[in-house]
């Protein structure tokens, strides 16, 4: 069984309980405009370039085969030429040019995954990340389960937008299911990310009803997600479906924008992120929900 996957964080803090080692797959079948890993969203190994390690020498373009890099400003990539032949790569005195997402198998992903498991202590422990785990759900449950057989704590991050069987299949090998609602409006939804919420809410009733350990999370996006009527709207329904809910706002991180600057695309979103006083006010909208587990960052 193999996967694709194109990053490994090591001793994360935010992707579950304790100290934890995050794998990132590739893949994503939302179109967030806000997505903080851009270069996953696509389900394919790809030509990533970053604009602050190189030195414009020219190297690169003059060694592809296929004349798929031509240097200005910088260099531009044309991605329907490139083939991943890495010889720029090779050529790239500055290693500003990297081949993004490669094939591994479950046995060497739960490996990297393992490899500082004296760290994970009783809370820490291997998680799942994207793009969406779920793309790759036969990938993603072998992996879990090889980790587990060494006695690791399991988690996903996953937006849920998957088939049923996906869902199931990751219940024996997950011990914390962190999911995204983004939004609770299923034409907004739609209009917003590209799907209708169906699937997603219908996945997290489910592990609701199988007692599954779920934090739900909403990323908080100036302009998208971050209003009130959004937010007391997901509190609502998750506080009907499961009175002990788990609920985690997520501020909104702009140093994303370098990632779409070296992928030559425009981010749509203005702002910062929200002050302390501004968290804060979301909060209480949660208390007044009757949300009683708000996990604060």
């Amino acid at each position: 069984m193999t996967g694709i996957i194109f990053d490994l964080k090591r001793f994360a803090v935010h992707d579950g309980g304790g100290l934890r080692s995050t794998l990132f797959l590739k893949g994503c079948p939302l179109h967030c405009p806000w997505c903080q890993n851009p270069e996953g969203m696509d389900p394919h190994p790809a030509l990533w370039y970053s604009p602050n390690d190189c030195i414009r020498c020219g190297t690169c373009a003059a060694v592809c085969p296929n004349q798929a890099l031509k240097l200005k400003e910088r260099i531009h990539v044309d991605r329907d030429k490139c083939t991943l032949c890495g010889k720029c790569e090779d050529a790239c005195p500055g290693s500003a040019l990297q081949r993004m997402g490669g094939t591994v198998t479950a046995k060497e992903a739960a490996e990297l995954l393992m490899r500082d498991s004296v760290f994970f202590g009783e809370d820490g422990g291997v998680t799942l990340s994207g793009g969406e785990v779920l793309m790759q759900w036969e990938f993603a449950s072998e992996v879990l389960k090889l980790c587990k057989e060494k006695g690791a704590d399991t988690a996903i991050e996953s937006c849920l937008l998957a088939p049923r069987k996906a869902v199931e299949a990751m219940l024996p090998v997950t011990d914390h299911f962190l999911i995204d609602i983004k939004y609770l409006d299923s034409d907004e939804h739609k209009r917003i990310v590209g799907t209708d919420n169906r699937q997603i809410l219908d996945n997290y009733e489910f592990l609701v009803r199988r007692g599954a350990d779920v934090l739900v999370r909403t990323p908080l996006i100036p302009g998208y997600t971050a209003t009130e009527k959004n937010i007391c709207s997901i509190a609502r329904y998750i506080r009907g479906m499961d009175a002990d809910a788990k609920y985690e706002l997520l501020n909104f991180n702009p140093l994303c924008r370098s990632k779409y600057a070296a992928l030559e695309r425009d981010y749509p979103v203005d702002g910062k992120a929200f002050s302390e006083e501004e968290m804060e006010r979301f909060y209480k909208i949660l208390e007044e929900e009757g949300i009683v587990h708000i996990i604060k960052e």
